[in-house]
């Protein structure tokens, strides 16, 4: 996934922070970030919400497992995992610059709405169901990114 507003946040970033991934895994990276947020959306990352941010860095390693062999798949479920881990700990300073350049994204690529809806679901329930916070934080996304016209 790659726009000029992506690359831009990609260097931006780069800038901050040592980054194994390229502009093209950075890209997948900011497609699954609100799942990060829905995760997070209490405030804390618990142990047991860690285990997800592990499954969310292999989801996103394994968008490229057509692209990378196993061995690249490892590494760079690692970094992404590296990623998520640093996003976390500054959540308040680089949640909006993502959302704001997903949002870009997403009005010229309406497609890809649908992928971010399901994402953001699929982490919710993961955890016993949706909580009253997940819930919230996913509305809150919705209505943000224009995501609302996709039916689940």
């Amino acid at each position: 996934m790659r726009s000029p507003e992506i690359d831009k946040l990609y260097d931006t970033y780069r800038r901050v922070k040592v980054c194994k991934v390229n502009n093209e895994q950075f890209g997948t990276l900011v497609l699954f970030f609100p799942a990060l947020l829905v995760v997070a959306c209490d405030g804390v990352v618990d142990d047991e919400e860690w285990v997800y941010v592990k499954y969310l860095s292999k989801f996103i390693a394994d968008t490229f497992k057509d692209q990378l062999s196993e061995e690249e798949i490892a590494a760079l479920q690692e970094s992404m995992f590296a990623e998520l881990e640093f996003l976390t700990k500054y959540l308040s300073d680089w949640e909006q610059k993502f959302l704001k350049v997903l949002k870009e994204y997403l009005a010229h690529n309406s497609h890809v709405k649908e992928d971010v809806v399901d994402i953001l679901h699929m982490f919710a329930e993961a955890s016993e169901g949706e909580s009253d916070e997940e819930e919230a934080k996913i509305e809150e996304l919705t209505n943000y990114l224009e995501l609302s016209e996709i039916n689940i």
